[in-house]
């Protein structure tokens, strides 16, 4: 485990953490950080509702494009609350908390299509297993709103991924190690979600390995525009492809598709949607064996040429 450690400690996902002057014990580090999240959303829902609220009603907005701007301010507000942070509290840069790739844009889009394609396995498993059916499809009532709706699920998954992936993982590994720090960072992505409507033990279990699968693939890559462009997919997919509850929230606006679950919850997620499910534990666990597998090949391949 100690080789583990110390290998994992030189990842710039971890290692730029050393470039902060902010030093705290577990103990401070861990209640700051939920006070430093629950104050970003707060501000966020106050500015959306003070400054915003009145004027996307009185345009006359549908209910999902309402939806969609809030989130879009809400979760704006998080990743420019936790960008300062990292630069003004923690004093790092931003390439520092795992944004220095040369190619961002081929990051991005390759995580998107890993996201793409674990969703897709999860509902392709569902519906040959006959557990869920396709109810009717919407390809010719997609409306411009369908982009927007995109945009406010990247808005969303960069949120989370700064705040996790690239502010608290490295400073809980510069507390601890980088081992307990992905599965303590997991266990408190998970914990987010704990409030959503259909929340079980697989569930919360589910979001945990959806937590160690993201950290995983931002290891292996080394940086953080691949996981939010897997996130970002991971979201859009389930929620606006397929039309399934995301983490519990059920109205994510217009979809391609209108699907209809047929088996028992403990395999499609219930009112969870499929991340409340084993099929999608099946996948995930495929998913970490995966990126396991690559990072030790990727490992031995450096160990190689030294």
């Amino acid at each position: 485990m100690s080789d583990l450690n110390t290998t994992l400690k030189g990842n710039p996902i971890f290692a730029g953490a050393r470039a902060s002057t902010l030093k705290l014990k577990l103990y401070l580090l861990v209640p700051l950080y939920f006070t430093l999240w629950m104050g970003s959303l707060t501000a966020g829902r106050w500015i959306y509702s003070g400054v915003s609220y009145g004027l996307v009603h009185s345009l006359g907005l549908d209910e999902s494009a309402i939806q969609v701007y809030r989130k879009f301010i809400v979760c704006g507000v998080q990743v420019v609350l936790f960008c300062l942070w990292i630069i003004i509290v923690e004093k790092r840069p931003l390439r520092a908390a795992g944004f220095h790739t040369e190619k961002p844009f081929k990051a991005y889009w390759t995580g998107c299509l890993i996201g793409f394609c674990a969703i897709s396995a999860v509902t392709a498993i569902l519906l040959s297993l006959g557990m869920v059916q396709v109810e009717a499809h919407h390809w010719a009532s997609l409306t411009p709103l369908a982009a927007v709706i995109a945009f406010g699920w990247m808005v969303q998954s960069a949120a989370e991924e700064i705040a996790v992936r690239g502010s608290l993982i490295p400073m809980l590994a510069r507390e601890s190690t980088p081992a307990f720090a992905i599965l303590l960072s997991s266990l408190i992505f998970g914990f987010f979600h704990l409030f959503s409507s259909g929340v079980t033990v697989l569930s919360f279990t589910n979001l945990v390995l959806s937590g160690l699968f993201f950290a995983g693939y931002a290891i292996l890559t080394k940086q953080l525009w691949g996981v939010c462009g897997m996130h970002f997919a991971w979201n859009v997919t389930l929620g606006n492809i397929y039309g399934f509850p995301v983490s519990g929230f059920s109205d994510n606006g217009q979809t391609l598709f209108e699907m209809s679950q047929t088996g028992p919850a403990i395999f499609t997620g219930g009112a969870f949607g499929p991340e409340g499910g084993a099929v999608t534990t099946f996948v995930l666990l495929s998913g970490i064996t995966i990126v396991a597998i690559l990072w030790c090949r990727q490992q031995a391949r450096l160990t190689s040429t030294n």
